[in-house]
């Protein structure tokens, strides 16, 4: 799974219209001394609650003819739920090591990767707060590199723990914030998959390498209007990378990257859209001592 199209697809996900919202991606790795650590990837959707409830309280509509009737009862359960969620707010973690034999099987050339994955999901009404969290307790590199190769099947135990099995329909986390289905037939399933990807991170005993996604994975082929209704959706996305390592930084080949006041922690930020069309620069190699 390349880097870019997760990014893509997760944000579809949330983009109940294509009025510009304010969608933040935290990318985040906590690294300790042996290369182990923690790796998160989260979507900062509270820019968009105002929206969000809006369009659900617009879903609520009569059907108008009988068959609309038939398909609305089937849909309210799912709709109640996605309402109750937004009125009660939610805070629950879905783990991957908890998904059925079927799922499970898609990893069975990492069997100990399952262990290792789960997934937040934090609505706070209260406080305009909507935030999902794919979390990864990482052993090394390789970890983060198949995190992102699998990240389709990751979507699959979201959908099947939300409630829905049909991976062609989509589940109900996908149904419900719109996105209409993540399988083949899907609007998003030509960037869904399977891409042979190289290398995203390495580590070489104190200097970690972040490539950048030109080089691991092929350019996406976007037409204007493409790129437009993209820009329509994420015009106000940002993308911020954040390394926490576990010496001080000594140095850093990204310009445009900060330190924090005890040189410990990375912090780069720009535009998601620059991002998707090259214009953003993350690739890094950031060399940190033993303190």
């Amino acid at each position: 799974m390349r880097l870019k199209n997760i990014l893509l697809i997760a944000l579809a996900m949330f983009s109940l219209t294509t009025f510009t919202g304010c969608i933040d991606i935290v990318e985040e790795m906590f690294l300790n001394k042996d290369g182990s650590g923690k790796y998160t990837m989260r979507m900062d959707m509270s820019g968009m609650m105002s929206m969000i409830k809006m369009m659900s309280e617009m879903d609520d509509i009569m059907p108008e003819d009988e068959e609309d009737a038939e398909e609305g009862e089937e849909d309210m359960e799912e709709e109640d739920s996605f309402d109750a969620m937004l009125e009660q707010g939610v805070d629950s973690i879905m783990y991957l090591k908890n998904a059925s034999p079927e799922i499970l099987e898609k990893f069975e050339d990492n069997p100990e990767f399952v262990d290792k994955v789960n997934m937040r999901l934090n609505v706070n009404p209260d406080e305009n707060a909507f935030f999902m969290d794919f979390n990864l307790d990482f052993d090394n590199m390789d970890d983060i590199d198949y995190f992102f190769k699998n990240f389709d099947n990751i979507m699959a135990m979201m959908d099947e723990m939300s409630g829905e099995e049909d991976e062609e329909e989509g589940g109900e986390l996908d149904s419900m914030l719109g996105m209409g289905g993540m399988g083949a037939d899907s609007p998003f399933g030509n960037i869904m998959g399977g891409d042979g990807l190289t290398r995203y991170f390495d580590l070489t005993k104190r200097t970690l390498v972040r490539r950048e996604a030109s080089e691991v994975e092929p350019d996406l082929d976007m037409g204007e209007d493409e790129i437009q209704m993209m820009q329509m959706m994420f015009g106000e996305a940002k993308y911020k990378t954040i390394y926490h390592m576990p010496g001080k930084v000594k140095k850093m080949t990204n310009k445009d990257a900060t330190l924090s006041a005890d040189k410990k922690t990375v912090i780069l930020e720009g535009d998601l859209m620059d991002y998707i069309k090259g214009e953003y620069k993350v690739a890094n190699i950031i060399k940190f001592g033993k303190k």
